[in-house]
């Protein structure tokens, strides 16, 4: 029986927040907009870049301007994403351990694909994971299932044999509306209070938790 996990990949494999933050900061600065706190710009992170830039120019924000900004962003922080990024303590064994139990891993992330590809290969050995899908024209985003069927299809594991792990409202989401068990992280972006809101039921609150959540 073959069997996967899929991890999100900001806030739940890296801590991303820095370089996001960094960036997000210069693109408003650039374009003469007000500075956003980090503990707001931390909540807005999980829907992919765009949404993120949307986010941080304000409701009135036009997309002619959202474009804009996001070219900018997206072209910076493509450059400079890995400056202050780092694994999260402990998820290197979980990936070798799982991976020894014979669990396929893959990611799912909203971070546009060129910039994904950048980040995992820099930080992870080709091979760690057997898929890595980022945001894209044609990807539909968490917490949209279908990029998570899609990933198990091509992995032959069935929707009950697979487990996504993620810090976010979207992952939890992204769990329910496919099928999948769910494991929310407590070492991320958001509180339990707000996962748990979501429909979370399972939490780990370090990853070495996981490897006694998902056997």
């Amino acid at each position: 029986m073959n069997k996967a996990v899929i991890f999100d990949l900001d806030g739940t494999i890296l801590d991303t927040f820095p370089d996001i933050y960094i960036n997000i900061d210069k693109m408003l600065r650039h374009f003469g907009y007000p500075a956003v706190g980090k503990d707001t710009l931390r909540r807005y992170i999980g829907n992919g870049a765009r949404e993120l830039v949307r986010r941080s120019l304000g409701v009135d924000a036009e997309d002619g301007a959202i474009a804009e900004c996001l070219d900018y962003y997206n072209k910076n922080y493509t450059l400079t994403a890995t400056e202050n990024t780092v694994i999260f303590d402990g998820m290197e064994e979980v990936f070798a351990t799982l991976s020894g139990r014979g669990y396929k891993l893959a990611v799912l992330t909203n971070k546009p694909q060129v910039s994904t590809d950048r980040i995992m290969d820099i930080f992870f050995r080709r091979g760690t994971f057997a898929e890595i899908v980022g945001g894209g024209a044609k990807v539909k985003c968490k917490p949209d299932k279908t990029e998570t069927l899609n990933i198990l299809s091509r992995l032959g594991v069935a929707a009950e044999d697979a487990y996504f792990v993620g810090d976010g409202e979207t992952d939890v989401m992204t769990a329910l509306n496919a099928g999948v068990r769910g494991v929310a992280v407590l070492w991320g972006y958001r509180t339990k209070e707000e996962l748990t809101a979501a429909g979370a039921k399972i939490f780990a609150k370090t990853p070495a938790d996981l490897l006694k959540i998902i056997d």
